[in-house]
């Protein structure tokens, strides 16, 4: 099982070889597309309608199932066809980076949460274009428009079972690994890079995690041998640090699960005498329901609530409809939203935020200590992330 696990993190991670890489930023394509330096100052609105129902229909890769209930009232409201494709993001730029080296030019719009990977291969290659509609830019922060379009922001965060604690048996993340839960700590496996780049996050904060460690037991954290002499074999994973500390205790009592779904079920269910905790997604709120599933997020825990991230709409380089990627982009950040308008996924508008919060009484996002993914950051250090796992398991 470890194996596969470090396996899957690698290839999740893009770091096996597939040849070579695909290149875009067709000029002609740019300026029938009006996108890039074409792009216009004002966008006609009704010119983009009237082109998009030309084309007829717009074909998204999609992280999220939830694109299929957009489709009858897309159709009914602008006579275009969604053809939607549910697929993992990882597994989504793969397919469109090969597609697009063999000359294949399938898909219009990426709904994707793997920023580290758009950023700093797909758009420097011109692989893909952010759009941002300009009916949204009064709602949005300057980084939910560049260098992409934020539709929502999710995250990983502990969940314990609400029916068996009346609050969070654990308010560190030290606690995780405490003794008695050894063995009752679900992490979702590394065949999606999501968790992967929660880890290199939480790896960020050494100070903060030696801090929350005086705080758990009352004095410094000391090192491991296993990690003192794995840091001496390779000074390129940099000095023995508390969050590393804590990474390597954390996978002693972890189990792998294949997913966030199977973790939440895991853990939610009401009627287990001794349920584990574990990492998860904020949204799984959506699936507690009364006398079945009940999970509740450990919203007190230090030294951060969890590790934030963005879900992104970009129009691919060679989309064969340009005009409905646009027009579907903006439907998904105003009417469109509603299939993502769901607790524990916070919407990047910030009018939909304040509503959000009132509905489903969570505390506004900017409240929540949230450690937000660095794309840059984990991108450039992929590689001994990778390192550093394979040395601690």
């Amino acid at each position: 099982m470890k194996y596969w696990i470090f396996m899957s993190l690698i290839a999740t991670l893009g770091l096996l070889p597939d040849g070579l890489r695909a290149q875009g930023g067709d000029d002609a394509w740019l300026k029938k597309a009006q996108l890039g330096a074409h792009a216009p100052k004002t966008q006609d609105w009704e010119a983009i309608r009237a082109a998009a129902k030309a084309e007829g229909k717009v074909v998204i890769y999609s992280v999220s199932s939830r694109i299929f209930r957009l489709q009858k009232e897309f159709k009914q409201k602008f006579g275009v066809d969604i053809e939607g494709h549910d697929i993992g993001s990882d597994t989504q730029l793969e397919k469109f980076r090969r597609e697009h080296q063999a000359g294949v030019y399938n898909v219009d719009v990426l709904f994707n949460n793997e920023g580290p990977s758009l950023l700093n291969e797909f758009l420097p290659k011109k692989l893909v274009w952010n759009f941002v509609p300009d009916s949204v830019i009064p709602f949005l922060d300057k980084d939910e428009m560049a260098p992409f379009l934020v539709q929502r922001w999710s995250s990983r965060i502990i969940m314990y079972n609400g029916a068996r604690h009346q609050k969070s048996p654990v308010n560190n993340l030290w606690d995780l690994t405490r003794k008695e839960w050894k063995g009752k700590v679900l992490v979702p496996g590394m065949d999606s890079a999501i968790m992967a780049n929660s880890f290199q996050t939480i790896l960020r904060y050494p100070d903060a995690l030696a801090e929350a460690h005086k705080q758990a037991f009352g004095k410094p954290v000391t090192y491991s041998d296993k990690l003192t002499r794995l840091v001496k074999a390779n000074p390129a994973l940099g000095p023995a640090d508390a969050a590393k500390e804590w990474l390597y205790r954390l996978m002693q009592n972890s189990v792998f699960l294949d997913s966030t779904d199977n973790v939440y079920n895991s853990i939610a269910g009401v009627k287990q005498e001794n349920p584990p905790i574990g990492i998860t997604t904020f949204s799984k709120l959506r699936d507690n329901k009364a006398g079945v599933y009940d999970a509740q997020p450990a919203y007190d825990i230090k030294p951060a609530f969890g590790v934030s991230y963005p879900t992104l709409l970009v129009i691919a380089d060679r989309a064969p409809n340009p005009n409905a990627a646009k027009l579907l982009i903006r439907y998904m950040m105003e009417d469109g939203y509603a299939p993502w308008d769901m607790p524990g996924d916070y919407a990047a508008r910030s009018d939909f935020v304040k509503n959000q919060v009132a509905k489903f009484k969570i505390p506004p996002f900017d409240d929540l200590k949230m450690w937000k993914v660095d794309p840059k950051h984990v991108y450039d250090t992929r590689f001994t992330f990778v390192e550093l796992m394979q040395g601690l398991r």
